[in-house]
């Protein structure tokens, strides 16, 4: 009888992977320290009584449209990934560091073994970067197309410790690299590469790589390479970081956030680029203005710090992705000046 309990509780026919999925849910969380989560019945209660000093910052994203190239292309991590990415380094922009989040994945179709890899790299993530996942849902849908894995997330940070834009002038721009298109840009690339030109997913790239790895390269996680920067500069006796920005939709404009309403420009020239930017750029002749409204270019993160503080900052970075200074502030008017590397053109936001 015992052995027959065990099988119903290991084994559900309708959902094969329910019980290893909370065993590897349960693995991300602490059972001691400021933050504590609990099993309640079959959910898990947050206790963050310990972190009472600290301000809340939650955030929520999804990967949108690059959720049916990952569900084409079978890349169920990268697209887990994707939508961790997109939150958890949301969140550090401000300084707040994420504790926990929970997930909603919604799905074309029922497929329990993609489901699971999902959920199982989110938990990888998790581990990784010490956040406890807290539960989730999942839903078929069978108006959608592929899949979409949205996360909702909550950061702390110690209160008036938060990071806010605070540019001054000589201020030094660092960017980190991408790892490719990251999450923005998808439609542009489905529409006209794929619909528009009738090429397919294995095509492959004048430079030598698929069309499908291109878009379904997962987006980085900074996270890391955020917080030491935040830890090795909290006893300097002055604010370090000035302000960071997540390139995501809106592209290089973004670096615009930094200035916060001040008489300052900031001067840009991008030392980074990827094969497929350079290539729709030349193929689609697109304009370098909408070049750095449209996509990365190449700078996934971007962090402002004092002049005196960039051999430092940078030395700190690259101990986790390739980091290079790409733009300085200077008295202005609040605009963002790119020198492009597509052209001799400067753009001007």
């Amino acid at each position: 009888m015992e052995a027959k309990k065990a099988a119903r509780e290991i084994y559900d026919p309708t959902k094969p992977f329910n019980h290893e999925i909370r065993r590897l849910i349960e693995s991300t969380h602490r059972g001691d320290g400021p933050f504590v989560v609990r099993p309640l019945g079959k959910r898990f209660e947050i206790d963050d009584s310990g972190l009472s000093g600290h301000s809340k910052m939650p955030a929520a994203d999804g990967i949108g449209t690059k959720g049916l190239l990952h569900w084409k292309m079978n890349t169920m991590e990268h697209g887990a990934q994707d939508a961790f990415a997109m939150v958890i380094d949301d969140l550090m922009e401000s300084g707040h560091i994420p504790v926990w989040f929970l997930d909603h994945i919604q799905m074309q179709e029922e497929n329990q073994e993609r489901i699971f890899r999902i959920i199982r790299s989110l938990v990888g993530l998790s581990r990784d970067n010490g956040i406890a996942m807290c539960g989730g849902e999942t839903a078929i849908v069978n108006t959608l197309q592929g899949f979409e894995v949205g996360i909702v997330g909550m950061g702390y940070a110690m209160r008036g410790m938060e990071i806010k834009p605070d540019l001054r002038e000589n201020d030094v721009i660092i960017g980190l690299r991408s790892s490719g298109v990251h999450s923005n840009g998808l439609s542009f690339f489905r529409r006209e590469l794929l619909e528009n030109r009738g090429l397919g997913l294995d095509y492959i790239l004048p430079y030598g790589r698929s069309i499908g790895e291109e878009l379904t390269t997962p987006t980085a996680v900074y996270m890391p390479a955020l917080k030491e920067l935040m830890r090795k500069t909290e006893g300097a006796g002055e604010r370090v970081i000035r302000g960071m920005v997540h390139i995501t939709g809106g592209g290089i404009s973004k670096l615009g956030e930094l200035i916060g309403g001040r008489d300052l420009d900031v001067n840009v020239s991008m030392p980074f680029t990827h094969s497929i930017f350079s290539y729709v750029q030349r193929e689609f002749s697109i304009k370098s203005s909408d070049m750095y409204l449209r996509f990365n270019n190449g700078v996934g993160y971007a962090i402002a710090v004092p002049g005196s503080y960039v051999n430092d900052s940078l030395a700190v970075l690259r101990q986790y992705f390739p980091a290079e200074v790409i733009g300085v502030a200077a008295k202005g008017n609040g605009k963002v000046r790119i020198r492009s590397q597509y052209d001799s053109e400067t753009v001007v936001y």
